[in-house]
Parts: structure tokens; C-alpha cells; sequence
């Protein structure tokens, strides 16, 4: 074999491992998919990375709804050389008008690939009050 064969292998080798070790995942979730003007959803984004600087995502707007309140947490942990970082947003949504709403996907973008999470539908019904 020629050296310069065995170079590329080895160079795709290395940039294959690296790229299959620089996992992100984007998950987005909801606590209820059909309440009243009574109640209220949690929207739940947890992202997860091997990068150490995790971009700000792009949320939706949440149309029909508003937020109540909000949280963000943030934690790193250090497994042998793999750095695991994981950024979680919790917003508390209270229903604006009875209808079935559309909670668009969040989406980040890291190392100039866009990820994104599901969308949600969700119906709301007219409540006590």
C-alpha cells in the first residue's frame, strides 16, 4: 500500500470518530395535550452536546398562549476525556382562547447544522371560569 493511502485512511478514520462523537440532541416535550382555560402546560427543551458552548436555541413564540413563568438550568459533566453539557428550558403556558394551537418546533443550530425538535398540537376547551 503507499504511504499516502494510509494517510487518508487514517485521517478519515480520526474525522469520523470525532464527528460520531460530537452527538446533539434536541428534545422538546409537553406534560398535556388537550386542557381546559383552566389549566395551564409545561413545555419542556432539553438539549444535550458534546460541545462545552451550546448556542442560545431559537424557541417558538407560542402562539395562543403566554408564558406564565420560566426556568432555564444549565450542567457539564466530565466522563474520562467526553465533555457532556445539557441546557434544559421550562416554561409554564397558560391558554389565551379556546381553540387548537400549534406549538412550533425549537430549533439550535451548532457547527452549521440545524437541529430541531417535535411539534406539538394542542386543544384547548373552555374551562369553569
Amino acid at each position: 500500500m503507499q504511504p499516502k493511502f494510509i494517510l487518508a485512511a487514517i485521517l478519515f478514520i480520526l474525522l469520523a470518530s470525532t464527528i460520531a462523537f460530537a452527538q446533539i440532541t434536541i428534545k422538546a416535550e409537553i406534560d398535556k395535550a388537550s386542557i381546559t382555560t383552566d389549566d395551564n402546560i409545561t413545555y419542556k427543551l432539553t438539549i444535550t452536546s458534546s460541545e462545552k458552548n451550546i448556542p442560545e436555541p431559537q424557541l417558538p413564540e407560542f402562539k395562543g398562549f403566554y408564558v406564565v413563568t420560566q426556568a432555564q438550568s444549565s450542567s457539564i459533566s466530565f466522563v474520562k476525556s467526553n465533555v457532556k453539557t445539557t441546557l434544559v428550558y421550562a416554561y409554564l403556558l397558560a391558554p389565551e382562547d379556546i381553540c387548537k394551537f400549534k406549538i412550533e418546533p425549537s430549533t439550535i443550530k451548532i457547527q452549521s447544522k440545524t437541529y430541531s425538535s417535535d411539534t406539538f398540537e394542542i386543544e384547548v376547551k373552555q374551562g369553569k371560569t
